[in-house]
Parts: structure tokens; sequence; C-alpha cells
């Protein structure tokens, strides 16, 4: 009886495992070297268990999530660890390159490997978005490239804050809350959340300044820019659709779309 695998698995996985996990061993060779002068054993041991702690969330938290599914239930661990030793492995190689000084071979120690599961944690969240969509060597692919943009990103070293992603996404809502029941395709909404971001983002380094030392008005929780300018965006916006709207309704690009728009809005 023939393997019951589909060919992508019985055919072009294992040469292309095989190539890359000799590519890594040949890197392993030639480019790096263990870090043997750490002697404080305190340390050490909270480092491993740090380790032990993310490599268990990561091999069996994530790979029994997704388990119960029919077709997944015997491989979805095996499939995870898969591509958490590839990452891992892949993971540890760009930390040591691009965060450390090169002197001909990048140091490896304990405290290589909390990075390094975390950059492989992403690939094996966002996997679970494509599982029994994609194959196996498209996963193998997509670690490669998700860890290296990962790492990448860790190079930036806070340079693009959390807190104005949050309050770029807030106001975002904002301004699109008001006029959303008149915005009949999705880029102009995507446009209005776009410049209300940058509203936010730049009033976040700007306005401060104008603000206390200029006009004297305290904002401890940056309501101006959050809030106040993205909610003044929607509301000229709401106007300006409103009244565009009758011209709308005669074009035969929007017509439809705005009646329907409307219809929705009012519960007809």
């Amino acid at each position: 009886m023939g393997s019951k695998y589909p060919r992508s698995v019985r055919g072009c996985l294992p040469p292309w495992a095989l190539m890359l996990q000799g590519a890594l061993v040949l890197i392993f060779f030639f480019f790096t070297s263990y870090d043997t002068s750490s002697k404080d054993q305190k340390k050490l041991l909270g480092t491993y268990q740090v380790v032990q702690d993310l490599s268990v969330m990561a091999a069996l938290g994530l790979g029994f999530l997704t388990s119960s599914l029919r077709r997944h239930g015997w491989s979805s661990v095996a499939f995870n660890l898969f591509l958490l030793a590839v990452g891992v492995q892949w993971a540890v190689l760009l930390d040591g390159f691009l965060n450390q000084p090169f002197h001909g071979k990048v140091s490896i120690k304990l405290s290589s490997l909390p990075p390094a599961a975390m950059s492989a944690t992403s690939v094996l969240i966002s996997a679970g978005a494509v599982l029994g969509k994609a194959s196996l060597v498209q996963l193998l692919v997509m670690a490669l490239v998700e860890v290296t943009a990962f790492s990448t990103l860790r190079m930036l070293d806070r340079r693009v804050l959390n807190t104005h992603i949050h309050n770029a996404v807030l106001a975002g809502g904002v301004a699109v809350g008001a006029s959303c029941h008149l915005i009949p395709y999705p880029p102009l909404a995507m446009g209005l959340g776009l410049v209300a971001g940058l509203i936010s983002v730049s009033g976040a380094v700007c306005l401060p300044v104008c603000l206390h030392r200029v006009l004297r008005i305290h904002d401890t929780s940056g309501v101006h820019y959050t809030f106040g300018l993205p909610g003044l965006l929607g509301g000229i916006t709401y106007i300006v659709l409103m009244v565009l709207q009758a011209s709308w309704a005669s074009s035969p690009w929007f017509g439809p779309k705005s009646q329907n728009m409307e219809s929705t809005s009012c519960g007809k």
C-alpha cells in the first residue's frame, strides 16, 4: 500500500531538509564557537530554566494546540518540532552575526537560546494561519524568512515604540468611526486611518513641545494627538462625505455601493 502522505512530504521535503541542515552544519562548524567563560552557576541555572520553559511552550504547547484538527492529530507535534528546530538554529546564527562584533566566529552560549526560541515561536504562531493550505516546504521557507525578519527587527532597539503603534491604531479607529457607514470602499478607510496614524505618531513627537512650552497646555496622556486631532479629522471627513453623497448616488462607480451602505446603516 502506498504512503498516505502527500507528494510534497514524500518527494520534496527530504532533499530540501537535508540540504538546509547540511548548510547549517557547515556554517556552525566554520563560523561558531562555544563560550565557556561564564562560571556563575546560579546565573546559568536561571537561564536554563528560561530555556526549558520556552522550549516546552513552543514544542508541546503550540504543537498540541493544533492536534485537535482531524488531519493534523498525529503530525502537528512532529511538524512543530521540525519548524522549531530549524528556526532556532537559524535564529542563533542570525543573532550572532547581527548583534555580536564579528571576529571570525560567532560565540554561542546558553543565553543565546531564549531569543532564538522566541524568534522561532513567532513562526509556529503564524503557521497556524496557513496550516492545511501550505506544504512543509512552504512552511520551511516561511520559517527562514520570518526568523530573518524577526532577528532584523530586534536590531532596531526600540526605534519603533509600541506606544506609537498603539496610539496610531486608536487614532485610526477614532477617525474612521464617525464616517464608516458613508465610506463605500476600503481604500478610503485605509487612507483615512493612515493619515490619522501619521498625525498621532508625529504629534507624539512634536506637539508636547508646542503645547507645554509655547501654549502652556498640559497633556499627560496625549489626548490631543491620540483622540483630539484624529477626531477633528474624522468630523471633517464626515462633513465632506455627506456633501459628496449626492454626487456619489448619481455616479456609476459609487452609486449602488453608497445606496447599499446608506440602507444598511439606516436598518432598511
